[in-house]
C-alpha cells in the first residue's frame, strides 16, 4: 500500500506496517531532524504541555518534530524508492480514494500503467488521471470494495 496518509488507517485496517509505504512520514512519533532518531509522542508530550518546553533529541539535542513531511522538507528517499519499485513491478495499481493531485505521488499510476499495469481508479469525484485508466468507477470506496471483496476474504 503505497499512502499519503500519516495516521496508521492502513495499519489498523490490518495490513502489516510492512506492507504500508508512507510518502509523507507518520504523525504518531517523531524523529530528530539531525540524527533522525525516533521519538515517542507519549515521552515528549509532557514537558511540552506542562512546560511548553520545544522537544530536543535525546541524543544529539537536535530538533525533533513529528515523522511527517512539511512544506519544504524533502520527500523520504527510501519510501519513495519502495513506491517506485512496486509501482514498476505491480500487474495491477488500484487508486482508492485520491484527488490524485499531490506530486510526486500522483505520478505513480501512470508509471504503473505506461510499465505495463492494469490501472483502477475508485473515487467519488472524478480525477485529471481517468483518461489514463482502465477502469474508473466513481463511489465510496468503503460500499464499493464492500461489494467486490466478501468480509470473510482471507489475508
Amino acid at each position: 500500500v503505497i499512502t499519503q496518509n500519516v495516521d496508521n488507517l492502513h495499519q489498523h485496517s490490518g495490513i502489516p506496517a510492512d506492507r504500508v509505504i508512507e510518502l509523507h512520514g507518520n504523525a504518531s512519533y517523531a524523529t530528530c531532524l539531525a540524527c533522525g532518531l525516533r521519538h515517542e509522542i507519549e515521552d515528549l508530550r509532557p514537558a511540552f504541555e506542562q512546560r511548553g518546553e520545544l522537544p530536543a533529541c535525546r541524543s544529539c539535542a537536535g530538533i525533533v518534530k513529528t515523522a511527517t513531511i512539511s512544506f519544504g522538507q524533502s520527500m523520504p528517499e527510501e519510501p519513495m524508492r519502495r513506491a517506485e519499485e512496486e509501482t514498476l513491478s505491480c500487474d495491477l495499481f488500484l487508486v482508492l480514494g485520491s484527488s490524485l493531485t499531490v506530486w510526486p505521488a500522483a505520478g505513480f499510476p501512470i508509471q504503473a500503467r505506461r510499465a505495463g499495469a492494469r490501472l483502477v481508479i475508485v473515487n467519488r469525484d472524478p480525477t485529471d488521471l481517468d483518461e489514463h485508466a482502465h477502469l474508473v468507477v466513481y463511489d465510496e470506496i468503503g460500499p464499493t470494495l464492500s461489494e467486490v471483496v466478501p468480509a470473510n476474504f482471507p489475508g
